[in-house]
């Protein structure tokens, strides 16, 4: 299997993580923390990036290996978005990038 579907693949995981399987995410949310939720989609986005990186280098399947970076580019700017900064004078979720906010 070429490494840009496993790419796809877990890009797809992600999709279904924030749409089909958005109330076992709340559940997470609510019961424990943000952060095991927010790393896993953090890392589906690094991992896809890099495989996607990984199959343009060995120049398998171009197009869906470009597909499949810009793809996950998109995916830790979600990350980054959602759970970093801050909204309306609400604190991030994760407050990396503004630890003084609370």
């Amino acid at each position: 299997m070429s490494t840009s579907y496993i790419g796809l693949a877990l890009q797809v995981i992600f999709v279904l993580f924030i749409t089909l399987f958005n109330s076992f995410r709340i559940y997470i949310f609510n019961h424990y923390s943000v952060y095991p939720p927010a790393l896993f989609e953090l890392s589906l986005g690094i991992i896809s990036m890099l495989l996607g990186g990984y199959g343009l280098i060995k120049r398998e399947n171009v197009m869906l290996s470009s597909f499949v970076i810009l793809f996950g580019i998109l995916i830790c700017l979600y990350f980054v978005f959602v759970y970093l900064l801050p909204e309306a004078g609400i604190p991030p979720e994760i407050p990396w990038l503004y630890p003084e906010i609370k």
